[in-house]
């Protein structure tokens, strides 16, 4: 490293080290204060300055391989990149971890599109033949998609191959649809590359979740599960434009399989029981319904609505959910979440991950910086995966025992290493 390097390198992580300590101590009086007597916030991270030289750096030290220093030298942070790369980046989408530590994600295009890549600590490399990906409860099974269909995969290896559970064509239920809802423009051929498409055990059904709609999906059957018909007729008013779009569509499948949470922008939290093909609804804490996440047990079942950039969620007990709704929380617009033993993580709008327990106990939050767009956790909970808005891909150790001194957070957790999805180029470790 040149003499200007280093000296570049020292004020980098001086001001990570005072900015993350001053942030962590004024959260901790705050949260243990009630946030009455949280005291002076700290002065602004001084490092936008020098985001510019240290983004060439960074590029430079994945030309070269060298990301060992890389990693050293420039402890990584989102927040000073803010005001002079914000126009480079694009939503991530983690999707599952794969066998032997690899990992599958998406990335947004300008277009709306995805791209997928399969990653891990050295390279990641671009999946030409695959559109979209979505991924099961259990993290097991993987739908790939294209233009022709949807193929569900069991435990696919680093090339996206793996027992062939089941495959679905888009112009099959294309045509269900319409032979069933002959009046309603549903489920359009391009949707599926922004659709959340969710595998049942051994692929044996589909959830669907998209802007055109909520739709179970069978092998010989679709179903439109929202909006209804009587809803679609009612927004129309009488009018011979008859459509299923949808303002922020979400969508949940219990490990069980029995359950679905589900809704929209206009809907109530909508809970429906397979088994018995009861559907349940309930009345949003806040404006919007916006997320829904079920617990690692099936016991519970929370849904989030938001107002603005806060939100409030609620719990609902299983399988009678006859009790009261429990006020789970009621600061976070929810933006993605896992279910772990003992309570939900859940990721929202101002960059937080939350711990909460299923008695709605907070038992840590970290800091990841931008809005998350999607998470994702292996099978033993020890590694999870968060994706933001800002083009960043984070890879948490949830094991680890010593917090990192440049990291916000009241947990011990941290980073091991990210992944930039900057400028629609090859993604860069850092």
């Amino acid at each position: 490293m040149t003499n200007d390097t280093l000296q570049l390198s020292q004020k980098w992580r001086d001001e990570g080290l005072r900015y993350a300590s001053e942030i962590n101590a004024y959260v901790r009086r705050g949260l243990e204060s009630n946030w009455e007597t949280p005291g002076e916030e700290p002065s602004e991270d001084s490092r936008g300055q020098l985001a510019s030289q240290v983004y060439k750096f960074i590029k430079e030290a994945n030309r070269t391989k060298d990301l060992e220093t890389l990693h050293e030298q420039f402890p990584a942070a989102s927040w000073p990149f803010q005001e002079t790369h914000s126009q480079l980046m694009r939503a991530v989408y983690p999707i599952a971890l794969l066998r032997e530590g690899a990992l599958l994600v998406a990335a947004q295009n300008e277009d709306l599109s995805r791209t997928v890549y399969v990653m891990d600590k050295q390279k990641a490399n671009r999946i030409e033949h695959v559109q979209a990906a979505s991924c099961s409860v259990d993290g097991r099974d993987i739908a790939l998609m294209d233009e022709q269909g949807v193929r569900i995969v069991r435990e696919p290896d680093r090339e996206l191959n793996g027992s062939l559970l089941a495959t679905y064509t888009w112009a099959t239920i294309i045509d269900q649809l319409r032979e069933k809802y002959p009046d309603i423009e549903t489920l359009q051929p391009e949707s599926y590359r922004s659709a959340d498409v969710i595998p049942f055990a051994d692929g044996t059904k589909l959830l669907v979740v998209s802007h055109d709609g909520i739709y179970l999906v069978e092998e010989t059957s679709a179903l439109l599960l929202h909006p209804t018909v009587e809803n679609i007729r009612e927004w129309a008013g009488g009018d011979d434009d008859l459509t299923a779009s949808l303002a922020m569509p979400h969508g949940a499948i219990s490990r069980s399989g029995r359950w679905l949470a589900y809704g929209s922008q206009d809907s109530d939290h909508l809970l429906l029981d397979i088994e018995k093909y009861v559907l349940h609804s309930f009345e949003p804490m806040s404006s919007y319904p916006h997320y829904s996440l079920f617990s690692a047990n099936d016991e519970q079942v929370w849904f989030n609505a938001c107002h603005f950039y806060n939100g409030s969620t609620l719990g609902i007990s299983l399988p009678d959910n006859n009790e009261d709704p429990l006020s789970i929380d009621e600061d976070m617009r929810v933006y993605a979440g896992v279910a772990v033993q003992g309570g939900n993580i859940m990721g929202d709008a101002y960059g937080y991950l939350r711990m909460i327990d299923l008695e709605g106990n907070e038992l840590w939050r970290y800091f990841v910086s931008g809005t998350i767009s999607g998470m994702a956790l292996n099978s033993d909970e020890t590694i999870l995966l968060v994706g933001t808005y800002n083009g960043t891909l984070h890879v948490l150790d949830l094991t680890s025992t010593e917090p990192s001194p440049y990291e916000i957070s009241t947990s011990s957790i941290r980073e091991s290493y990210r992944w930039i999805f900057w400028d629609h180029q090859q993604p860069l470790y850092w």
